[in-house]
Order: structure tokens, then C-alpha cells, then sequence
């Protein structure tokens, strides 16, 4: 979907690469953390089963990138379809959504700006819009998101079943 078959990307400190089987295990003891996933939107997986159809949803359609640090994973950036319809600057245009997880020891450290500011690059290259959303109550997702130079464009509510929530977005698109 979004060309990264065989490629690896290098910045500063990290190195990115589509998420393999290989990554399962780390994936597992990450996501295990609701201190991650929840501000994500979705609770830890608890069945076996769970996190295997979530990481296989990762891999699918080489759409998933691993974030490498001293080549270990430490998160992922997730690409995927946005569809705009109706009249809109953006309608008829190649766009793809992003969104991201970082492992909870590596927040803080300027690791998301730096990813999230490589893989829009690589991303515009193949796109005309690329658009990334954080909850409103995620005020460190939503300052790399800015940083990295993409624009407010709308507030939107969803309801989030599986942690029992409404929650307003911010989404931005560059």
C-alpha cells in the first residue's frame, strides 16, 4: 500500500522498517501496558488470540512500520486508506491517515517527532495528504503532531466500545 516493501529509512537515532514476525514478541509485552494503548484508544488485548489478530493487522497489507532504536523495536506507525468525499480540498486526492505508538520508556525523549517527521516526509512522497488525529485529553501526541508542521483542521467525537469511552479527536492533516 505504501511502497515500504524491502526499504529501511534511517534518521538521526532511528531506523524504520515494515513490522515482521520477528517483532511479535515485543509487540506483546508493549501492548500489554494500558498506560500505552489507552491513550490509543483501545485497552491492552487480553486473549491470545486478540493480540494475534492486532499484530496480524499490523503486518497486513504492508501497512505497519516498526520503529527501531539501536535496531530493537520501540513502536510503530500505523498507515492506512483515508477516504474524503463531498466537497472538500482533499476529495479526490491520495491520502493516507497515520497513527502511532511509542513503548512508555521511550516518551519524552524527542523519539516520536523524530519518526513521526521522517515518515511524513517519506509519506508526502507517495501521497497528496497525510492526516494524523490525537485525543484531545493527549496533549504529548497532539505537540508532535504540531511540531512536525501538520494543521488543525476539524474536532470530531467517536465512541470508543472497548474502553467504554467518548472521546473528541484532534485531526490534522500536512
Amino acid at each position: 500500500m505504501i511502497g515500504f516493501e524491502g526499504l529501511t529509512l534511517h534518521s538521526e537515532r532511528l531506523s524504520y522498517r515494515l513490522i515482521a514476525p520477528s517483532d511479535k514478541e515485543y509487540f506483546r509485552a508493549m501492548l500489554s501496558d494500558g498506560a500505552v494503548t489507552r491513550p490509543a484508544g483501545f485497552p491492552p488485548p487480553v486473549e491470545e488470540q486478540e493480540f494475534d489478530a492486532f499484530f496480524e493487522g499490523l503486518m497486513q497489507a504492508g501497512a505497519g512500520i516498526a520503529i527501531l532504536h539501536e535496531e530493537r523495536p520501540i513502536g510503530y506507525l500505523r498507515v492506512y486508506p483515508e477516504r474524503v468525499e463531498g466537497e472538500s480540498e482533499f476529495a479526490g486526492k491520495r491520502c493516507v491517515g497515520v497513527g502511532f505508538l511509542l513503548d512508555g520508556r521511550y516518551h519524552g525523549c524527542g523519539y516520536g517527532t523524530e519518526m513521526l517527521r521522517t515518515l511524513t516526509a517519506y509519506l508526502k512522497s507517495r501521497f497528496d495528504y497525510v492526516f494524523a488525529d490525537a485525543f484531545i485529553d493527549n496533549p504529548a501526541s497532539n505537540r508532535v503532531i504540531a511540531k512536525c508542521g501538520y494543521r488543525y483542521i476539524e474536532d470530531y467525537t467517536m465512541e470508543f466500545e472497548e474502553l467504554g469511552e467518548r472521546k473528541t479527536c484532534h485531526s490534522y492533516v500536512i
